[in-house]
């Protein structure tokens, strides 16, 4: 719809085939933090990741493959690689926003995941224009970037936090949502009949009639995530809506939900949503 795209402007757009990084494998990079919205690209094993000063936004997280992170204007981030030599694709762009756009609002950082290579293609394709430098090439960078944008708006839709252990995921042409639906709702349907004791890997592999390795493997490359990090998000969405309720506390919500310690869902709950189960009450005017 039109009113989801937004107006935005693209200052650069860089793309480096087989980068040979300064820094040594395990050096933390010094603080990088811009004037303008970065998209940043992450297409191979071993690199880490802490974002805000002291990682007050996410504490030292292993970047999964084929991974882009949004980084807000003046948030600071560092990088550090296990092995620089596997970096052979570098990628980022800086653009902003003009007014607001729904899925960007109030963050500050925000995970989306891309197993099928999607958004490198646009990215790619804009890099292309922009060396050519020839008439037109703005407007076709520009196009390539809106179109970018819609692709990462249709997987904020599905539901996903946006985050590290919940990425938004940019799905194929061919799979669709029907096609990430089938075994996700399956496995949504028998988690959600008893979140205060989530069903274990093998018994949802023998409830779908599948063994665990064919499960674990067709969920992940179906919807980017592992069935334990679905299990998860569902458990922390289904306490937001626990903690709706006036009469409630963060504390009855952990033990309604089976989790074995306060401690432990505030941890779980941070992981998932970004901010803990008392912020939370804090946003909503509790």
């Amino acid at each position: 719809m039109l009113h989801e795209i937004p107006n935005v402007v693209v200052q650069t757009t860089a793309y480096f085939s087989r980068r040979h990084l300064r820094l040594k494998a395990g050096e933390w990079s010094s603080c990088r933090q811009r004037e303008r919205w970065t998209l940043d690209y992450c297409g191979w094993e071993g690199m880490r990741c802490v974002v805000g000063r002291n990682g007050a936004i996410s504490g030292p997280a292993v970047r999964a493959p084929n991974t882009w992170h949004l980084y807000a204007p003046d948030v600071p981030y560092h990088e550090c690689y296990d092995d620089p030599a596997l970096c052979q694709e570098d990628m980022w762009v800086l653009f902003t926003v003009r007014g607001s756009w729904w899925p960007l609002q109030g963050r500050s950082f925000a995970v989306v995941s891309d197993p099928r290579g999607r958004l490198a293609e646009y990215v790619r394709a804009m890099y292309a224009q922009q060396q050519l430098g020839m008439p037109g090439s703005a407007v076709v960078i520009h196009g390539l970037f809106i179109a970018l944008l819609g692709e990462i708006a249709v997987a904020a839709r599905r539901g996903a936090a946006g985050t590290a252990a919940d990425a938004w995921r940019v799905a194929g042409p061919e799979q669709g949502d029907a096609g990430d639906g089938r075994l996700l709702d399956r496995v949504d349907r028998l988690v959600c009949e008893r979140l205060a004791s989530p069903p274990s890997l093998d018994a949802l592999a023998e409830a779908l009639h599948m063994s665990v390795s064919s499960l674990a493997h067709r969920f992940k490359a179906e919807t980017g995530l592992t069935v334990v990090q679905r299990i998860r998000w569902l458990r922390i969405r289904e306490a937001r809506r626990l903690l709706a309720d006036p009469g409630t506390t963060a504390k009855r919500v952990a033990y309604a939900l089976g989790f074995r310690s306060a401690a432990y869902f505030t941890r779980v709950f941070f992981e998932v949503s970004g901010i803990t189960p008392m912020t939370y009450l804090r946003r909503a005017g509790r």
